[in-house]
């Protein structure tokens, strides 16, 4: 048996079922451990012709995933959510390359929500008693990997398959409210974990505890600092402090300066700058970092190690690029860019009133 997907499961009978089907032709079997659902998961599971187990939930992820690993049968395994499908790349050319030789990991393209791109993380590995996940929360296989990469060696490859996940639509109270002690735990476990600290502080804020938010954003920020190597997740509590500084109005100057040295293939932070240098009144500035964005959307050339929002590569550069050059005086430009935002997004009236303006300006100029 080449590949077993493995699952854990809690009351998932909105998306289970899709899961499920995007994983024929691609996994010989799938395990289910269901974690104590009250709706019908586990017989969406069965009659999909999945193995499915019970476990009760101890408020340990990994614990529950390496239950699952324990029971798969396959040489490869696929950890996949019920919130997630697979909905993109080739299954034939998927299973083809998990049959070379010298590989013990590969990664897979991961959309994190709707309308973002996909980035690279690392789901299909090796079906060895070794590599498990540690961590109560946002578990982690990457330690265990090395581990057996440092005794055993073993190439990390990549395949074409994308996975589609919606977990983060909707209201979002009842994990918060499941996350804020897991993450607490974890962080008394782990107090270096960056990622750990700024969930923490996204779900303190929102609970209603802003100190405790500016608490944790401090601390990962402090950890950040403090590091040698960094992981892309590290931009996080930089993108934060910057984003609020842009929306009081603050000098972000130096902050913006001190990201882009340390995450200068960062696109948000291009972004960030486009916007810093248009609010300085530094417009003409402003626009080639704008046109670099529409060129990386249109060629998908940038850096997969993060996900974006694709409106940053389209119409939230176009509307910039189309102020940029209006205050400029640039009418037909800023009239070229309002149009191309209008066929972006046609609900937004706000873009056809201003292309008509520049239209009538452009022909008075």
């Amino acid at each position: 048996m080449l590949l077993s997907a493995a699952l854990i499961v809690r009351d998932e009978e909105r998306s289970l079922g899709a899961c499920l089907a995007s994983l024929k032709g691609l996994a010989d079997e799938v395990v289910v451990v269901d974690t104590g659902s009250s709706d019908r998961s586990r017989q969406i599971a069965a009659e999909a012709g999945a193995r499915v187990y019970d476990r009760p939930w101890t408020g340990d992820f990994s614990a529950a995933r390496n239950h699952a690993l324990d029971l798969a049968r396959g040489d490869w395994i696929l950890y996949i959510d019920a919130d997630e499908r697979v909905g993109g790349g080739t299954s034939a050319r998927a299973r083809a390359r998990l049959r070379k030789r010298g590989y013990i990991g590969h990664r897979l393209l991961l959309r994190p929500r709707p309308g973002y791109s996909p980035y690279w993380e690392l789901r299909l590995f090796r079906n060895d008693p070794r590599i498990r996940f540690r961590g109560v929360i946002h578990e982690n296989i990457w330690p265990a990997i090395v581990s057996c990469q440092e005794v055993s060696g073993g190439l990390i490859g990549q395949t074409d398959l994308i996975l589609e996940h919606d977990g983060y639509e909707g209201d979002q109270h009842r994990k918060h409210l499941r996350n804020r002690p897991l993450l607490e735990r974890a962080l008394a476990n782990d107090p270096a974990r960056v990622f750990s600290w700024c969930h923490l502080a996204t779900v303190r804020e929102a609970l209603g505890d802003p100190a405790g938010a500016e608490r944790a954003w401090a601390e990962a920020m402090r950890l950040v600092r403090d590091k040698g190597t960094r992981r892309p997740e590290d931009a996080l509590p930089f993108l934060y402090l910057i984003e609020r500084g842009l929306a009081d109005g603050d000098d972000v100057t130096d902050l913006l300066g001190e990201a882009l040295g340390l995450f200068g293939s960062n696109l948000q932070f291009t972004w960030m700058r486009a916007r810093a240098l248009m609010a300085a009144g530094r417009a003409a500035e402003a626009i080639p970092l704008l046109e670099g964005l529409v060129t990386a959307g249109a060629t998908s050339e940038y850096d997969k190690s993060w996900a974006y929002d694709l409106r940053l590569f389209s119409v939230f550069a176009y509307e910039m690029l189309a102020a940029c050059h209006f205050t400029l005086g640039e009418y037909s430009a800023a009239l070229r860019y309002f149009q191309l935002a209008a066929g972006e997004d046609p609900s937004k009236l706000e873009y056809r009133v201003k292309a008509a303006l520049c239209a009538r300006l452009a022909a008075t100029g």
